[in-house]
């Protein structure tokens, strides 16, 4: 029988790991609507989960073997990993201003989802795992808002684009 840290743990890893690769797919994106600075601010938010990806994956060293999840048995607070973005939240004008606020609300999702299970299970070794999630992404968290702080709030008309992107599939 799979302990309920090993099932929390192989959804951490799978929150984390999905964030990372949804990063660099906006990255990629970017990158094609030659948006270079939102391309490499994705990159490096890819960065910070796939290394929170391999912290988890460290600890989880003691509970192997973790289960091994189908799509369909993750368990989360919402239809995807906390931390996965919904892509209409983007648009290939974005400015370091909207990716950034992008992020931000990965990540609060990320901590909720994290606060959740600290609080909620009945599991004192879980409880403590989560909590200690939760306090990383609460780091997360406060450093996008200060790089919030940092960034200059887009025109009004940040997404005019007089000759606008042709998809065709």
């Amino acid at each position: 029988m799979t302990s309920k840290v090993a099932l929390f743990l192989a959804h951490s890893i799978a929150l984390e790991t999905e964030a990372g690769d949804r990063y660099e797919e906006l990255a990629d994106v970017m990158e094609v609507h030659n948006n270079p600075d939102i391309a490499e601010l994705f990159r490096q938010m890819s960065e910070f989960s796939r290394k929170h990806a391999g912290s988890v994956r460290e600890r989880a060293e003691a509970y192997q073997p973790l289960p091994k999840l189908k799509s369909w048995e993750y368990r989360w607070n919402a239809p995807e990993p906390p931390e996965v973005g919904d892509f209409s939240a983007t648009h290939y004008l974005m400015t370091p201003f909207h990716a950034l606020q992008f992020a931000l609300t990965n990540e609060r999702r990320g901590w909720e989802y994290y606060s959740t299970m600290a609080t909620d299970s009945t599991n004192a070794e879980l409880r403590e795992l989560a909590g200690h999630f939760a306090e990383e992404e609460t780091d997360h968290v406060r450093q996008l808002e200060h790089w919030l702080t940092k960034v200059e709030r887009p025109a009004k008309d940040w997404a005019d684009d007089p000759d606008p992107a042709a998809v065709i599939d």
